[in-house]
């Protein structure tokens, strides 16, 4: 396959995941934006949130010189609660750097694909890899994370 149009798949797939994960967010009932599980989890907003982090991660590593990121599992956040406002924003903010993240992975060529970054720690990967790994796996995980949370919500509002 010509790598345009291995890019132009992997932004359309990159593009399908940001949706099903907005679709969810849109879902979560009023008032229940800062429920969470137990009170080491995350809850709807934090998760939002950290999906926020992770695009600014990548979109200032890609336009950086120096191909080296931070990457820690879980959070250490301390458990902030947000308002409807705020939650608003977050899902907005999500949604336009869907548009700049389909826009940027689009127009990456092989050479910028397979082009080495690093962990701060070292371990070596590429381009390619982050994206698939870091960006879209790492999404699809919290959104089975947050499905999961909106039907023990949608169980305990029955």
């Amino acid at each position: 396959m010509e790598c345009n149009a291995y890019a132009n798949q992997l932004a359309e797939f990159s593009w399908e995941v940001r949706d099903k994960s907005l679709e969810i967010l849109e879902r979560i009932p009023e008032g229940f934006m800062n429920w969470r599980l137990n009170n080491t989890a995350m809850s709807f907003v934090h998760i939002a949130q950290h999906l926020l982090k992770v695009d600014e991660l990548f979109l200032e590593m890609l336009s950086s010189d120096e191909k080296t990121y931070k990457w820690s599992m879980g959070s250490d956040e301390p458990h902030y609660k947000r308002d409807a406002a705020e939650f608003e924003d977050i899902k907005s903010r999500l949604k336009n750097l869907q548009k700049e993240r389909h826009a940027v992975i689009q127009a990456l060529d092989e050479q910028t694909l397979n082009e080495k970054v690093s962990e701060e720690l070292g371990k070596q990967t590429d381009i390619w890899w982050f994206i698939m790994e870091r960006l879209l796996e790492h999404e699809i995980y919290h959104r089975g994370q947050l499905s999961a949370y909106l039907k023990i919500i949608e169980g305990e509002r029955e």
